[in-house]
C-alpha cells in the first residue's frame, strides 16, 4: 500500500528502504503466517508492505493484537 505524507512534516534522517523493524504476523494457532514492512523514500514513509508466507494472500491487514514489532539494532 503506498503512502503519502500530507503535512509539512521535515523529513526524517533515514536512508531510503525498509526501516530497521519488521511486524511478525501470527495466526490465531501461533504459526508465522507473514511480516508487515514499513518503507521509506526522502525521508518520509513512503509505503506499508504484507509479505505473506501462505499459499493464500491476505484479504484485509493483520489484526493489530497479531502482529510483534521487532526492531533491528
Amino acid at each position: 500500500m503506498d503512502l503519502k505524507v500530507l503535512e509539512p512534516f521535515p523529513p526524517a534522517e533515514v536512508s531510503d528502504g525498509v526501516i530497521p523493524a519488521t511486524g511478525a504476523v501470527k495466526d490465531a494457532s501461533g504459526e508465522l503466517v507473514g511480516e508487515l514492512l514499513l518503507w521509506v523514500s526522502d525521508g518520509r514513509l513512503s509505503a506499508l508492505e504484507y509479505s505473506w508466507y501462505t499459499d493464500e494472500a491476505p484479504t484485509a491487514l493483520p489484526d493489530p493484537g497479531d502482529v510483534t514489532v521487532a526492531v533491528e539494532q
